[in-house]
This record gives C-alpha cells, sequence and structure tokens, in this order.
C-alpha cells in the first residue's frame, strides 16, 4: 500500500494530445477539442478496471482535470498525486519552456512518479514513445485516430496483467 492507499488500483498515465484529442477530430471540431470517443473509450478503461488516472501530457502545467471530466472521465478518477512532475530534462535549457512531446522525456517522468508513489500497476496511454523501461506498460496510438479498438483491447490486456512482483 503506498501513502495515498491506493497501491492496489491500476495507474492510468494519460496523454492527452494524440489520445483523447487527435489530428482528426481537431480539424472537425477546433484546437484542443476533446473527442467524446476517444475519452469514452478511456473512460471504459478507468471504469472496467477501477483504474486511477495520472496525467502525463502536456495539459497537467494548467489543473485540466475540470476538463477531462467535463469531457466524460469519472470525477473520482485522479489519482491524489494527479501529474507526473515536469523534470529539467523536460524543459528547454535556453528557454525553461517544456519541450515538445517527441523530445522530453515522458518516459522518465513517469518512472519518477511512479516510484515516488509506490506503482507498480500501470499502463501508459501516449502517442509518443516512452522508452524501453515501460515495456510491456504501453499502448501508442496513432495521434490523428487516437485509440483504436485494436489499441483498446491491448490496453485491456495489460490492465488485466498481474503487477510485476
Amino acid at each position: 500500500m503506498n501513502e495515498h492507499g491506493s497501491a492496489k488500483r491500476p495507474t492510468i498515465y494519460l496523454d492527452v494530445d494524440g489520445v483523447v484529442t487527435t489530428v482528426d477530430y481537431q480539424r472537425q471540431a477546433g484546437k484542443d477539442a476533446l473527442s467524446p470517443v476517444q475519452m469514452a473509450r478511456v473512460a471504459a478503461l478507468v471504469k472496467e478496471f477501477g483504474a486511477q488516472v495520472v496525467v502525463s501530457s502536456t495539459w497537467r502545467v494548467a489543473d485540466c482535470r475540470p476538463t477531462l471530466v467535463k469531457a466524460g472521465l469519472p470525477e473520482d478518477c485522479f489519482h491524489p498525486d494527479w501529474h507526473t512532475a515536469i523534470l529539467p530534462a523536460s524543459r528547454d535549457p535556453e528557454t525553461g519552456g517544456m519541450l515538445p512531446a517527441e523530445r522530453a522525456r515522458r518516459g522518465d517522468e513517469i518512472a519518477e512518479h511512479a516510484a515516488r508513489n509506490g506503482i507498480t500497476h500501470y499502463l501508459i496511454l501516449d502517442d509518443v514513445e516512452v522508452g524501453p523501461a515501460h515495456a510491456g506498460h504501453h499502448v501508442r496510438p496513432d495521434a490523428e485516430r487516437g485509440l483504436s479498438e485494436a489499441d483498446g483491447l491491448l490496453a485491456r490486456r495489460l490492465l488485466a496483467q498481474a503487477p510485476a512482483a
């Protein structure tokens, strides 16, 4: 059990862009619009597995939880430590701003959060590579379309696996 009393619940590390807001959907609905179809797929995973959500997206810079709840995530699904930290390696050394997802060290941020919170049973939903340390924990949807049915099946399989001892 970790300090938050949530060690037995699986954790979903959620990226937003390319997962629940897709390039295709934004062409129709506008920048930063969250796809109802994609939100429903993520919400179904959260509900089915009693998962807690940790935001690993650049959307964590501001408190995006109300937006995600309004779009369909359960209000009580967020881990008490609801977002990953922005590590120095994820910032542009010249400007201090966040690096684009493709260059940021998101896998390191997730590893740091998981270690700090005693999380061993987790799934990463992110359209960019997060590194070999997360093999067997990562579902990488296509940024154009978001989570496919096949991605959802893989996510369910990974969430159903017992955590590593």
